[in-house]
């Protein structure tokens, strides 16, 4: 955990920290100044060493390995949980470049680290530094079965013909009256029959990549661009393709006739839109009040600072929650999370097997140099608060009982020591006076089947994939309450901020600590790993 000095002193030096972000507790304010700006342009291009491929290495096995595997071969231990696949190194087939030949340059692959790859997975990691980013270009080019080598560069020789090495960009146009019509009139000959008349990517759905898995054109309107929305990288791939997968090459077009088609895209979303879907990291910062919030309609909460969190589904889907509106607040001894996000339908039962929870979570890095933001790992584990719809459900409606899910399908007897065996009835229910010894996994300490339960929360430990497990019952300190009204959800996490027990988060006022975030969305089977995640944020907690 990090402390901080002068930076945190007062209320208004967070606020000129943040640029405004948020100011006033606004909900929907301007999410660009509460982000901490790393740059996805190298300043220099570093070429490999000795010393530079074992920093990839290492920041590969602790970062990369999960997804993309020991042998870079995209068969990683999270892999199917994720949709598009990890790439495979292996095979070498980028589809990012800049070049004719498909080969990627250096910096081509130095950015697609930096910047992650919205519409995937594939997050940022700008907030490495620069030399450890070069370091993991290096490492990942020697997982290719062929060679990288760019070609010298060549221009196309003859109209529709390809040429070599780096794309040439030329002078960008004027986009008038005239180019707008001749960009209308391309995009219907090229685009259209496979990205849809309105650019919804809703035309011949039949497509596969080079690997054979289903894929299908992009929704243009949606914003998500897996390489930079940047006017020149879109000319390269306009011009260029997509190797791998069905978007062709189209060097039959000319200079000018591309730059055209390049407006008419980028017209078709807004910078807003596609900054939704860029993973950054954001500062989120936790006031200090004089008494907690314990609803997430407090009216406290309307002065907290407020920070819109990118959120990134790992089986990545088009109708998805794109953002998620934290607040934090501290009184000095117990620390409160509000988190608000759009949900169209509240899903609060897991009984039947069709059915899943909503939820939502909180995962901390338990050391000042945080894990694989992905569950943690076996030697740095990371403390999670979960809150789950249906055990908010169990509190607001006295449990939900599997007879009204399935009625006259069985009977449970659980028998009750208070009473004679000649006065009990032929059928029992679960009640608090029931032995537990009966109750297998209310007798067995599990937090899940007490019934005595107070909070929809579980305090929670993983240390990687298939770790998660609940932190001892005498130290689930972490109670949440959630709220469902018109398509969105409040949920209020609240906990000391000194706990007991191990494995937990210790907070303090005046420190900081870095936090991550899950979203689950019943009605689009979320569970378990399929869900909406951040990358890692910083949690500052003023003194």
């Amino acid at each position: 955990m990090k402390h901080w000095t002068n930076t945190l002193s007062t209320t208004a030096a967070v606020a000129l920290t943040l640029l405004g972000a948020a100011c006033g507790g606004g909900e929907t304010g301007s999410i660009e100044p509460g982000a901490t700006a790393y740059a996805v342009e190298p300043t220099e291009i570093l070429p490999s060493s000795a010393q530079l491929l074992a920093l990839g290495e290492q920041t590969y096995q602790k970062q990369c390995l999960a997804c993309h595997g020991a042998e870079g071969n995209g068969e990683g231990e999270a892999a199917y949980l994720l949709y598009p696949r990890p790439r495979d190194f292996t095979a070498a087939r980028y589809r990012l470049v800049s070049t004719w030949d498909t080969v990627p340059t250096d910096e081509d692959l130095f950015r697609a680290i930096s910047r992650g790859m919205p519409g995937s997975g594939m997050p940022s990691w700008a907030h490495l530094p620069e030399e450890t980013r070069w370091g993991l270009v290096h490492h990942i080019k020697g997982f290719a079965s062929r060679d990288l080598t760019v070609q010298p560069d060549s221009d196309p020789p003859s109209f529709g013909a390809s040429g070599t090495g780096m794309i040439r960009v030329p002078p960008e146009p004027p986009y008038d009256d005239d180019a707008r019509a001749r960009a209308d009139e391309l995009y219907v000959m090229g685009c259209a029959p496979c990205h849809g008349d309105t650019g919804k990517g809703d035309g011949p759905q039949d497509q596969v990549d080079s690997e054979g898995y289903a894929t299908r054109p992009r929704d243009l309107t949606a914003g998500v661009y897996k390489g930079s929305p940047e006017p020149e990288e879109l000319y390269r791939r306009i011009v260029a393709g997509l190797p791998g997968s069905p978007m062709p090459q189209s060097a039959y077009l000319d200079g000018d006739d591309a730059w055209h088609l390049v407006h008419l895209v980028r017209g078709m979303s807004s910078d807003e839109q596609r900054a939704k879907v860029e993973m950054r990291r954001f500062q989120i910062v936790a006031e200090r009040v004089t008494a907690l919030p314990t609803h997430p309609d407090d009216g406290v909460w309307g002065e907290a600072l407020a920070v819109n969190l990118h959120l990134m589904p790992l089986w990545w889907r088009d109708d998805r929650p794109e953002e998620l509106n934290v607040k934090a607040l501290h009184d000095g001894t117990r620390i409160a999370l509000r988190l608000r996000w759009f949900d169209d339908t509240n899903d609060t039962t897991a009984i039947r097997p069709q059915d899943f929870r909503d939820a939502a979570a909180v995962q901390f890095a338990l050391a000042d140099d945080p894990p694989f933001f992905a569950m943690g790992q076996a030697d740095s584990p990371v403390n999670i608060w979960m809150w789950k719809s249906e055990r908010q459900a169990d509190l607001d409606l006295a449990f939900q009982d599997l007879e009204r899910i399935y009625p006259n399908t069985g009977i449970d007897s659980y028998p009750n020591p208070f009473i004679s065996p000649l006065e009990q009835p032929m059928r029992h229910a679960l009640t608090l006076e029931s032995d537990p010894r009966f109750v297998t996994g209310w007798g067995a300490g599990n937090i899940v089947s007490d019934p005595t339960r107070r909070s929809a929360a579980e305090d929670l430990r993983a240390g990687g994939f298939g770790t998660l497990r609940a932190r001892p019952l005498t130290d689930q300190d972490v109670s949440a309450l959630g709220h469902y009204e018109i398509g969105s959800y409040e949920v209020v996490f609240t906990r000391p901020m000194n706990p007991g027990g191990t494995d937990a988060a210790v907070l303090s006022p005046g420190s900081a600590t870095t936090v991550s975030f899950a979203v689950w969305d019943g009605s689009a089977g979320d569970r378990d790993g399929k869900k909406s995640v951040t990358i890692w944020q910083d949690l500052v907690i003023q003194p």
